[in-house]
């Protein structure tokens, strides 16, 4: 069991240390290739270096996600992380665009062993064949 308390602490925490260390890092700055700014694969390290700069924005999200994944025939994986949002403002000559950074940070994991079934059959879906017809065809 999860104890909600203590995980909005811990959401509570880590919120407020990325806000103290966005306050205290500074616009960042870096030359790169002209193609690799306006998006090209193909002249991606070519062209004259531009100035980038990079700001942070100052605004965190912290929320908890969950996720059950299979993992053997009597075993569920259960999986409980935390998903923080911010933004940032990406500056080149002539251009500014806020993009949002999304980090995925695992809190707990835990398997959860169930009993062992008389039978077993696993057919993905996409193999499954339909062998009755649906209404209406």
């Amino acid at each position: 069991m999860a104890n909600t308390m203590m995980m909005n602490k811990v959401a509570s925490d880590v919120a407020l240390t990325i806000q103290e260390h966005l306050k205290q890092i500074q616009t960042t700055a870096d030359r790169i290739p002209l193609g690799n700014a306006i998006g090209s694969q193909l002249l991606a390290q070519y062209g004259p270096k531009i100035k980038l700069v990079v700001t942070p924005l100052g605004m965190v999200d912290v929320n908890f996600g969950t996720e059950f994944e299979q993992s053997g025939i009597n075993q569920t994986r259960h999986r409980i992380f935390l998903i923080v949002n911010t933004k940032v403002r990406v500056i080149i000559p002539f251009s500014s665009n806020t993009i949002e950074v999304t980090t995925y940070m695992p809190v707990a994991e835990t398997i959860i062993v169930g009993r062992v079934p008389m039978n077993y059959i696993n057919v993905p879906k996409d193999q499954f064949l339909n062998i009755t017809p649906l209404y209406g065809e």
